[in-house]
Formats: structure tokens, sequence, C-alpha cells
């Protein structure tokens, strides 16, 4: 997703609602959860090349490369 989309999205919503995330990723869930909650602790602009580990897990390679490009990031937490 772009910046833009999020952005365009978020501009349809109450600006006073709270802003909490889910996952319903199984791997992520504890027994007998349908999903898991995250509340929004920063956003940032960093350098960084998207990569896969050698499980197939996405990843990022963070730092200024030849290889490297712009993304926003946002940190989120599951202890809110």
């Amino acid at each position: 997703m772009k910046v833009r989309e999020l952005q365009e999205i978020l501009s349809k919503l109450d600006s006073e609602l709270d802003l909490v995330f889910y996952c319903e990723d199984e791997k992520f869930l504890a027994e007998k959860r349908a999903f898991v909650l995250f509340d929004l602790i920063a956003t940032t602009q960093t350098d960084a090349q998207p990569v896969r580990l050698d499980d197939e897990t996405p990843y990022l390679d963070l730092g200024r490369t030849d290889t490297s490009s712009p993304i926003a990031l946002i940190e989120i937490t599951s202890d809110f």
C-alpha cells in the first residue's frame, strides 16, 4: 500500500476516532483468539531493500545502498 492510498482511506473516517491495527494471521494468534491488536508507536522514513529470509519470511535490509529505496515505516506494538 502506498502512503497516498492510506491517506485517502483515512481521510474518509472521522479524524477523532481511535486507530487500532489488528491481525488475523494464525502464526501470531494465541489459542482461542481470532485476532491480535496493535497500537501505533511511530511513523518514519528510511532507506531499505525488501528481501526474503531463508524461510521466505519478508524482511528489510535497512540502510542506504545502490539497491535500496525510500520506504515509509509504521512501528506498532501489542502492548497498549
